[in-house]
């Protein structure tokens, strides 16, 4: 697959978005409104990475789940390649899943223990595309190739394989529906050191070979910094900063962004080291 050329129309678009939700009550603590996402806007372009980073509990999560609309946001809009995410579920959900695809992060638990690895792709697949179970075999492990695994995978039990083959398995089961989108939500935190490296070169690799559009969520700022276009810092529901890698990563703005960087003991050297070797930061 071509990669899209970049165009002014960008591929996901956010606009003052907002999800609030009420905490429960209990013996010790009242009910509160948590402001889990408020007012947070940005625009991604078509082959690009964005990536949003923040401590835990910052909104990056919920962010997501309004993307891929397992909620809906209460205010303002989210378009994705030009059609709001509820005139897309409007279409139906199946048809959305073939337009954004999650990577979720903890690949072990979205899979089926009992069932075999490649089989699993296959009722992917089945859901998406009406083709034979030869067909259905053959794509599955065409697209196991493509993220680096071998063929002997594919009759693999999910517990016989390495966290890191898990991830690249998570990663080729979003990938065979052919997304324009791809959400990456803390793709490597379960992985060692080495393995992290593979995992997101691989995913710089696939960027390249299917022009995906990523959005890249984490509370490591390296890895973000290693993989994105533009980055947005998320504190407490709000986007208090964002703009080009480069940019945010030697002239923060922000005092929340600023004190996040610092607590990462060397995080502005290895980050521009790591997206500069991969020919990401600078490009606008």
């Amino acid at each position: 697959m071509l990669q899209p050329a970049l165009t002014a129309a960008p591929m996901v678009e956010a606009s003052d978005v907002r999800y609030h939700f009420v905490a429960r009550r209990n013996l010790w603590r009242p009910a509160s409104t948590v402001r889990a996402v408020d007012g947070v806007s940005f625009a991604i372009p078509a082959g690009r990475t964005f990536g949003i980073v923040g401590e835990s509990g910052c909104g990056k999560s919920t962010l997501a789940s309004l993307l891929i609309g397992d909620r809906l946001t209460q205010q303002g809009s989210i378009r994705i390649d030009g059609r709001t995410v509820e005139e897309h579920l409007a279409q139906g959900r199946k048809a959305y899943a073939r337009t954004i695809q999650m990577v979720a992060q903890d690949p072990f638990g979205t899979m089926d223990p009992r069932q075999k690895v490649g089989p699993q792709i296959d009722e992917t697949i089945a859901i998406h595309f009406p083709m034979s179970r030869a067909a259905r075999r053959e794509r599955t492990v065409r697209m196991l190739r493509s993220v680096g695994l071998a063929e002997s995978v594919y009759t693999k039990m999910p517990h016989q394989i390495s966290g890191g083959q898990r991830q690249r398995v998570a990663i080729a089961r979003a990938l065979v529906v052919e997304p324009k989108v791809l959400i990456c939500d803390e793709p490597t935190s379960a992985l060692d050191v080495s393995i992290q490296a593979q995992v997101l070169n691989l995913l710089l690799r696939l960027q390249a070979e299917f022009g995906l559009t990523i959005i890249l969520i984490s509370h490591d700022i390296r890895v973000v910094g290693h993989m994105s276009h533009e980055i947005g810092v998320m504190s407490a529901g709000i986007m208090v900063e964002q703009g080009p890698t480069r940019q945010v990563i030697k002239q923060p703005r922000n005092a929340y962004s600023r004190a996040l960087f610092d607590a990462a003991p060397g995080a502005g050297r290895l980050m521009r080291g790591a997206a500069e070797a991969a020919g990401v930061v600078g490009e606008g």
